[in-house]
């Protein structure tokens, strides 16, 4: 009976392994196609869902009635915060290559604006 555990660990390892791969191959996507929704999509996405809602409770999301509530409804605002990060969140300048910082602050801000549809 061991011995059907451990045959079935292995391929659930395997998994773990692979998806973390992807991961980070999908990451270095970003890099090169150098949009902001792809931006978002491999870097900010996993804690801002759904057009900007968050998944951690008492962070704050991304509407333009809460960034212009805390004064960060402007480009340079938000691409200070993902560079330096605020409050929970921590900041991103280690993997937002040349002017991704700058496209995802853009494509934030305009996403804001047009309500996340």
């Amino acid at each position: 009976m061991r011995i059907f555990k451990f045959l079935l660990v292995i391929p659930v390892i395997t998994l773990i392994i692979a998806f973390q791969t992807s991961l980070q191959n999908r990451y270095l996507m970003a890099s090169e196609i150098r949009d902001g929704e792809t931006i978002f999509r491999n870097v900010c996405a996993g804690c801002h869902v759904r057009g900007g809602s968050v998944v951690l409770k008492g962070s704050k999301s991304l509407k333009l009635s809460d960034l212009e509530k805390r004064g960060i409804a402007d480009v340079n605002s938000i691409t200070k915060i993902a560079n330096d990060g605020i409050g929970f969140m921590k900041g991103y300048k280690n993997k937002l290559k040349d002017d991704e910082d700058k496209i995802l602050a853009q494509w934030i801000i305009q996403n804001a604006q047009e309500g996340w549809e």
